[in-house]
């Protein structure tokens, strides 16, 4: 069994937080289109992005993402 990552929970953390996507991407150091790109799941967050942000919002990492469990078949 592993874990792969479903849909992003960014813009859920963001909204837990009342943190607009702009005020964020100012707190991380990257631009609102970055954000928006990682919240639309056009873009996965690094290790580093995700421990930032897991830091900024007051959360765990496994909190930014769905987290799906694929069956290994032997």
């Amino acid at each position: 069994m592993s874990l792969q990552l479903g849909d992003c929970l960014l813009l859920e953390r963001l909204n837990e937080k009342g943190y607009t996507q702009s005020e964020f991407a100012k707190r991380m150091g990257v631009s609102r289109q970055y954000v928006s790109k990682i919240i639309n799941g056009e873009r996965k967050m690094s290790l580093e992005f995700a421990i930032n942000a897991a830091n900024i919002l007051g959360c765990r990492i496994t909190d930014l993402y769905i987290l799906k469990v694929v069956r290994n078949r032997s």
